[in-house]
């Protein structure tokens, strides 16, 4: 075995002093078996390509290129919206450029990793490749978490928002005739909002033109609207409401029920009403992701965070890809390498 290896280092230094042949990074390279894993894909990254540059570029807002949480949070965002996950031909490891990825529309998580990590790289954003057994993903390195928070929130509710459609947002728009002396409601049951309904709050858009002075009141519930018909004290948000006007609007935020709105025409003749209802249910960012948290390692006392872009629609920096096993992260510029804990 000692013989074998001391052939081996003089064919080593040998071919070292070979003019042109291999530079000494290569060589040790080619020693160190993590680094001859990593080498495939990260000689496939891009760090200073004009193009790739002006394709990050286009998707960030200019005036926040400075804020690094938004940039990331963007980016990867819109890999994991835009780009389709296409498996390698089985038997057969392909490994892409980032252009090719972009030309694809799509790779594995090798080839959509290589992207994202180049599209941040050429912004000036230091990344990590991280490899696992049978996984890659990246590292997003010197992140601010609790800057990092709110995009995330706003990313995923806009996702849940996309989904929902009418779960999140119903509206109501109608032209009718509200008799005299009569009262109308519309609205919900008032019942408190359930955990399991993963909503905090209710927010209420509204606006009417009545032919006749009519009153508007935003109320918590049924209940309240059943009582004003039977001439009784009821509630009602006061913010919102008013009495015997034609045209009234505004909204009526952070509603902890799912009431509703009373017309009341007071006349003794009847008005034609024009009525326009939003009612948005704001979404729990906490209850809809409570068994979810911001998945980070620390490399030279920084934090860094991971980027998974393979986690699909729901995914955001800090997903947790719930790979086990032995995880390496290469720096893919100096090829210093560091495992996971």
């Amino acid at each position: 075995m000692k013989k074998l290896s001391s052939i081996l280092i003089i064919l080593l230094l040998f071919i070292l002093y070979l003019p042109g042949c291999i530079d000494l990074q290569d060589a040790f390279d080619f020693i160190d078996p993590t680094l001859r894993r990593a080498d495939p894909y990260i000689s496939k990254m891009e760090f200073d390509d004009p193009q790739l540059q002006t394709y990050a570029l286009f998707l960030l807002n200019s005036s926040r290129l400075s804020d690094k949480e938004y940039v990331i949070t963007t980016l990867y965002r819109h890999i994991v919206e835009n780009y389709s996950y296409i498996s390698d031909p089985e038997g057969v490891e392909v490994i892409s450029s980032p252009k090719e990825t972009i030309q694809r529309n799509g790779g594995d998580c090798e080839d959509l990793s290589i992207l994202l990590s180049s599209l941040l790289e050429n912004l000036g954003i230091k990344t990590y490749l991280v490899l696992t057994d049978a996984h890659a993903y990246c590292l997003a390195y010197d992140v601010n978490i609790s800057n990092l928070l709110p995009y995330v929130e706003q990313a995923l509710m806009r996702q849940v928002e996309k989904d929902s459609g009418k779960t999140i947002q119903q509206t109501y728009q109608n032209v009718f005739v509200l008799q005299r002396q009569q009262s109308w409601y519309y609205g919900g049951n008032g019942s408190v909002f359930q955990e399991s309904d993963s909503f905090e709050y209710m927010n209420l858009t509204y606006s009417y033109r009545s032919t006749r002075p009519v009153s508007f009141y935003v109320v918590p519930s049924q209940e309240e609207f059943e009582k004003h018909t039977n001439r009784r004290p009821f509630t009602f948000f006061t913010n919102c409401s008013v009495q015997d006007e034609t045209i009234y609007e505004g909204t009526c935020p952070y509603i902890q029920q799912h009431g509703g709105v009373i017309l009341t025409n007071n006349n003794f003749k009847d008005t034609t009403i024009s009525l326009n209802l939003t009612f948005y249910f704001r979404p729990s960012f906490y209850k809809l992701f409570k068994n979810n948290t911001i998945q980070s390692y620390t490399i030279k006392g920084v934090t860094s965070i991971v980027l998974e872009p393979t986690a699909g629609a729901y995914g955001y920096p800090g997903y947790d890809a719930n790979v086990t096993g032995k995880k390496t992260a290469i720096d893919p510029k100096t090829k210093e390498y560091y495992q996971l804990q």
